[in-house]
């Protein structure tokens, strides 16, 4: 265990533990990662109070010497691993998920970068646009336990998911398509239909997303080219589709004769997540998921799934708008999925927002009987209660929400609910922290002054 050396010398104990745990992580005699002994029993080795051991991690944690998480301990942090700042901004509207503080990232990236006998290929020659035959391999294995049975010839490597939907899209549409879609959706599908010139058509949804009905019933009224949707956790409003309601809707699809773009990149937050429409309708979908939610948002690495014969025009589509993607973020990724690292980095996060999910239930008296546990959290306002001005009286005191109008297709159907996206905090702390504010706000009870 490391003890802190703590003869007399000038200055408080305090300042001194703090001084000492910089020393032994400059000379390299504590590592990147190393964890640190609990508060209690250092204080009891020292012969010191608990409070002064506190006080000596917390301002050791301001100065980005460690990070530490409720439940797990505390351990030094890695050179380059940003700390976030206690006082600053929370931007609760970027709906990503931070990994495990305790873990060190650029130990990680040494570790995968370590014993890869092939780091000249991956830097100096341009792959295939659909991505290298091997790293398509690693990730047709990895989808097969969504339940997707795909030849490794039918997987194209994208630059995350939203650039798989700008690829699927734009090799399948024209100018003036009709794209159906849930009546409150991602908005990057908004963007990418403003960029190709799409109309985006809303339908309505109860509970499990998607009313298969009202899907098959504008087949009738409206030429739709594709269909857009995601079934798994879907965004904004944190749905979850049952399987027969999937299955239901791969036969509208092959009836109507209509594509289907599956949005999968959630999934990794359920247990046993139903299988994806594409696994009904293989022939016609095309599925879409990602890394950045589930591994790391700035690895920026996505797979299409395609049906026979879909490969090739996604995969121009690739050559048309980036060439290829990076063959050396492709090869990271793919390791980690061979190598049982993404499966390790989800699993934290699945169960780190299962307690920050019934976190934020309580807070706002939600019933967690039939929860699917979210990045983020669909919240209905009063009816007397206006999402702006909400929006606007959490801003006052530094947090960030997505208003509802980001979410609709119709601007002229705009519920009252704000979208909270739970995992951005770096703690548990500091997400109590923002709670307390959006809690406080929808109570009408004073601002007294900025996000702590």
């Amino acid at each position: 265990m490391w003890l802190p050396e703590i003869q007399p010398r000038s200055g408080p104990t305090t300042q001194r533990i703090v001084e000492a745990l910089a020393e032994a992580i400059a000379e390299g005699r504590l590592e990147p990662g190393a964890q640190l002994p609990p508060h209690r029993e250092l204080a009891d080795s020292l012969g010191l109070s608990v409070g002064t051991v506190s006080r000596a991690y917390s301002i050791a944690k301001d100065r980005g010497l460690i990070t530490g998480t409720v439940g797990r301990g505390t351990f030094v942090a890695a050179p380059g691993d940003e700390a976030e700042d206690a006082g600053g901004t929370l931007d609760l509207t970027q709906n990503f998920i931070r990994w495990d503080p305790g873990e060190s990232v650029a130990r990680l990236l040494r570790a995968a970068l370590h014993d890869r006998g092939d780091l000249r290929t991956l830097m100096e020659v341009y792959p295939d646009p659909a991505g290298r035959p091997d790293h398509r391999r690693i990730a047709s294995h990895w989808l097969a336990r969504r339940g997707l049975t795909t030849p490794e010839e039918q997987v194209v490597i994208t630059n995350g998911a939203q650039h798989g939907m700008l690829t699927v899209l734009g090799a399948l549409t024209k100018p003036g398509d009709v794209i159906a879609t849930e009546h409150l959706t991602y908005p990057g599908v908004k963007t990418i239909a403003s960029q190709l010139q799409l109309r985006l058509a809303g339908l309505p949804m109860d509970p499990e997303g998607l009313v298969p009905e009202a899907f098959d019933r504008l087949c009738v009224t409206e030429k739709i080219r594709v269909l857009y949707t995601i079934p798994t956790i879907q965004n904004p409003t944190g749905a979850l589709m049952s399987e027969d309601r999937r299955e239901t809707i791969a036969d509208i699809a092959r009836r109507r004769n209509i594509t289907i773009l599956e949005d999968d990149i959630y999934a990794f937050l359920v247990d046993r997540p139903p299988p994806p429409i594409a696994a009904f309708a293989p022939e016609r979908c095309y599925f879409v998921t990602s890394l950045s939610k589930g591994v790391f948002p700035g690895l920026r690495l996505g797979f299409v799934v395609c049906p026979p014969g879909g490969a090739e025009r996604v995969a121009g589509m690739v050559r048309t708008s980036m060439l290829t993607v990076s063959p050396l973020a492709a090869g990271l990724g793919t390791g980690w999925l061979e190598d049982g690292t993404a499966d390790r980095i989800m699993k934290w996060k699945r169960t780190e927002m299962r307690w920050r999910w019934q976190m934020a239930s309580q807070f706002f008296g939600l019933d967690t009987g039939d929860t699917h546990f979210a990045a983020h959290l669909w919240l209905p306002l009063p009816s007397l209660r206006d999402p702006e001005e909400l929006v606007a009286r959490v801003r006052e005191r530094g947090v960030l929400l997505a208003a509802p109008e980001a979410f609709a297709v119709d601007s002229a159907v705009v519920p009252r609910a704000v979208r909270i996206c739970l995992g951005v905090p770096i703690t548990r702390a500091r997400l109590h922290q923002a709670l307390q504010v959006i809690a406080e706000a929808l109570e009408g009870r004073s601002t007294p002054g900025q996000l702590i």
